[in-house]
């Protein structure tokens, strides 16, 4: 269960798409556990969360593509990984769909990359996988969707080829014998994600900027679960350390407390200014209540997971976060 530091001692861990948002958190949690940590990536972005935290000279980082085989399974050799979790990914859903192909290529093939890369591998790696709420589609339901629920045919290219991913996953380890699971997460948020496409980096943005939040993409009704970023990376590790008690399963993660996107934004506004705004609404209601929160009891019983920190509280962290390093970004 969690969370075992002996485990991680000087454990040599792969985290590909390490630079990214919940990539460098997983290697900040990996670090503070003991673990020798590798990143792979195509390159380290100077707004990633490692070079603010000044973890960059505490990682390994090596400069690699998820697309090729070889030199992935070549490091995974050299350094005789014993963990890789599996973040990589064309993960920006709008931009999906404009380059649909590149994304198909990374997110679906990259993990195929991947799984090849444990199946053939001597020291037989234990294997994460970052996957999506996005697996259930555009999920309209008052109830908690759970594990078995059947993939649906989302609205982005995204959450089809993470859909690919998390099966193949799944797949590989019912046949093939590998360790090896996956996460299912919907809006994860805090400090050192500076993607402004997303509602609370933007909303943020806003309020920096002086000007009054906007909502573009939906009437605000939409109810949403949030899950701040290091509760993120303790689940990767918690199914990690799990791993062979539970190889080829599904696991769901949230916070556990769905709002709806409106009462975030005026949530957002009272923290950041002391008063409550209602944000400017440009999209016509949709006249359809849309609930996506997961249900993360199979997550409590079977790894000891469950969120630490708070809506609010995470919230005051990640503003708090955004003040103090506005000018670099």
């Amino acid at each position: 269960m969690e969370s075992n530091n002996s485990h991680w001692h000087k454990r040599p861990c792969l985290v590909t798409g390490g630079a990214g948002f919940g990539g460098a958190h997983l290697c900040a949690q990996l670090l503070s556990r003991g673990a020798r940590v590798y990143v792979y990536d195509r390159h380290l972005p100077k707004d990633s969360y490692l070079v603010f935290k000044r973890l960059v000279d505490r990682v390994n980082f090596i400069q690699g593509d998820i697309r090729d085989l070889e030199y992935l399974k070549m490091v995974t050799t050299r350094f005789e990984i014993e963990n890789i979790f599996h973040l990589a990914a064309q993960a920006i859903k709008p931009q999906s769909n404009v380059v649909p192909y590149e994304t198909s290529v990374v997110n679906a093939l990259g993990t195929y990359n991947v799984l090849e890369t444990v199946r053939t591998a001597k020291q037989s790696p234990h294997l994460v996988f970052a996957s999506t709420g996005g697996y259930y589609g555009t999920f309209f339901s008052e109830d908690l969707i759970k594990e078995d629920s059947p993939p649906l045919v989302g609205d982005n290219v995204y959450s089809a080829t993470k859909v690919a991913g998390d099966i193949a996953v799944r797949y590989y380890a019912n046949i093939f014998g590998i360790k090896a699971a996956t996460c299912r997460f919907m809006q994860t948020y805090g400090p050192g994600d500076t993607q402004f496409s997303r509602i609370i980096p933007i909303t943020v943005k806003y309020l920096m900027d002086g000007r009054h939040p906007k909502l573009t993409r939906c009437d605000g009704t939409p109810q949403w679960d949030f899950m701040h970023v290091r509760d993120m990376a303790r689940a990767y590790i918690s199914a990690a350390e799990n791993i062979e008690e539970v190889s080829g399963e599904a696991f769901n993660f949230g916070g556990g407390s769905p709002i709806s996107v409106k009462e975030l934004v005026m949530l957002i506004s009272k923290i950041f200014t002391g008063k409550e705004i209602e944000p400017v609404i440009l999209m016509p209601p949709s006249g359809i209540l849309q609930k996506t929160c997961l249900n993360i009891s199979k997550a409590k019983s079977l790894l000891g997971w469950e969120p630490r920190i708070s809506l609010e509280d995470g919230l005051k962290e990640t503003i708090a976060w955004y003040r103090g390093i506005w000018d670099q970004i």
